[in-house]
């Protein structure tokens, strides 16, 4: 039995000692197709195949033999060991970049150095944040030992080579680029200094914009394209269009330079918010057009105030008064409104006002008003003036050479009817001073008109005359330099503009 045992260890033991010598037959034979192609060199692959060719001669001395299967056990890993360490001992790596080779390096940190000190000295120089974007991969070589590169070679090639963009800040402007900044607080400050002119003290900040889509947007470029603060400042500073001015003339009015350009007097006043359209000055220089740039400023605010609500009239007729007279019954008393607008300004000129909402703080009280029914003597007045006579104005009321002119001149040929502007009584009529030819009618009312330089007199002192009537005709009596009729309205004693009342 104990026989039998042994046999059949003792053929286990062979199967396995068989197991291992091929398998190193077969190390043997992947040895030397290795040696063939090249793969290990040549002094490490002679050492283990005469290694393994001893170990073979070996083997077939001694089979049966428990010792040279331990032998070979060990012996085995060690030279598979001895010939992979020949290999990658060899190995390199050839580097590309963007698909095209560059060069070969034994490892591939020097790439990343060299990479690593281009940006830097890039950086330097441009004082931006350097970006390099180029693709750069790696293949395995073999027996490439003496094909790598120097450290000045592999950065000669990778600064001929590498594409060098800069990270930059574009302020784009309704989906233009109009300029690229090193950092986001540059572009900031750009932004701030177009806004910096319309910001008052007391200006809320929050409450100014642009009239454009203006985005800040990172980018990356190259880096000749960046763009210092004052040049992107100056390009976006610049009007769209040349802005007119004119200079003011002898004789020159607001009205009439609005209408030798075409304009309208309000386009004028929005392009001058200073100016008093009343008062201009020879040599004084007026904007005729609105400045617009490639980014304008907005301000929107919110403007809450009162206003009065007038009051409605109700009238009842009565024949107590007459036709054309009125008397207040019932006072009517305005009422308040709190009245919130938006005020949008472009460039520090209000472009629009907007009612938000209004809220009723006070109702106003409807005044009831007496109409008289009764008919009304021809010579009553009506509190309203006609005109006096035909003809055109040729001096108006007001300030005139050294003087005030307390009434106006209408021209017209000698002998034109002269018509009382509205019914009363002549409290005069006759020869005074300068005046020459006068007459005068107190209208009962609080008013008294003047008609003076007449040529005839059909009016007597103390005669009631109706609106309308005749009274005289023009002349160039007194202190007259051609026929007119100067004509004065006074109120309470008082000369006032008779223009203020004539539909003229």
């Amino acid at each position: 039995m104990e026989a039998k045992l042994n046999r059949a260890n003792n053929k286990k033991m062979c199967t396995y000692t068989k197991n291992i010598c091929t398998y190193g037959r077969k190390i043997y034979a992947n040895a030397e197709k290795i040696s063939t192609y090249k793969l290990i060199n040549e002094h490490s692959f002679l050492i283990m195949k005469t290694t393994l060719n001893k170990i073979r001669e070996f083997f077939r001395n001694h089979k049966s033999k428990l010792k040279l299967i331990i032998l070979v056990v060990i012996l085995i890993p060690v030279l598979t060991l001895i010939a992979l360490h020949t290999v990658n001992a060899t190995k390199a790596y050839e580097v590309s970049m963007d698909g095209q080779y560059l060069c070969t390096v034994k490892t591939g940190d020097v790439i990343q150095e060299v990479l690593n000190e281009v940006k830097k000295r890039y950086e330097e120089i441009y004082n931006a944040e350097i970006v390099i974007t180029n693709k750069i991969d790696y293949k395995e070589a073999f027996f490439a030992s003496n094909k790598v590169n120097t450290y000045e070679e592999i950065k000669d090639k990778i600064e001929q080579s590498v594409t060098i963009l800069a990270k930059a800040y574009e302020i784009n402007v309704d989906g233009t680029p109009m300029g690229y900044l090193r950092d986001k607080s540059s572009a900031e400050e750009v932004l701030n200094r177009i806004k910096a002119p319309y910001i008052g003290e007391e200006d809320d900040v929050d409450t100014f914009s642009f009239l454009e889509q203006v985005e800040i947007i990172e980018k990356e470029i190259p880096v000749e394209q960046l763009q210092s603060v004052e040049e992107v400042y100056n390009n976006l500073s610049k009007p769209k269009e040349e802005i007119k001015v004119y200079i003011v003339k002898k004789g020159d009015t607001v009205s009439d330079i609005a209408e030798e350009y075409g304009l309208k007097v309000a386009n004028i006043k929005k392009a001058n918010p200073d100016l008093d359209v009343d008062r201009i000055s020879i040599g004084q220089e007026i904007k005729l057009t609105v400045p617009r740039y490639t980014i304008n400023v907005i301000k929107k605010e919110y403007v809450s105030y009162e206003e009065e609500i007038p009051y409605g009239k109700k009238y009842e007729d009565t024949d107590s008064l007459y036709k054309g007279q009125t008397q207040v019954k019932v006072e009517g008393v305005n009422g308040r409104k709190l009245v919130k607008t938006e005020v949008m300004s472009i460039n520090g000129i209000v472009e629009s006002t907007t009612v938000v909402s209004e809220e009723v703080l006070e109702e106003p009280k409807e005044a009831v008003i007496l109409r008289g029914t009764k008919e009304r003597p021809r010579t009553l007045a009506y509190g309203e003036f006609i005109v006096p006579s035909r003809g055109t104005i040729s001096s108006r009321f007001g300030q005139r050479w050294s003087s005030t002119h307390t009434g106006i001149d209408i021209a017209a040929s000698k002998g034109t009817p002269i018509k009382a502007a509205d019914s009363g009584l002549v409290t005069f009529a006759g020869w005074k001073g300068s005046y020459g030819n006068l007459i005068i009618i107190d209208h009962e009312n609080g008013y008294v008109t003047y008609y003076t330089h007449c040529n005839t007199i059909n009016v007597k002192k103390g005669q009631r005359v109706a609106r309308g009537d005749t009274i005289g005709t023009v002349g160039s009596t007194g202190n007259a330099t051609g026929p007119h009729l100067h004509f004065e309205v006074r109120k309470n004693g008082v000369p006032v503009n008779p223009l203020d009342y004539l539909k003229w």
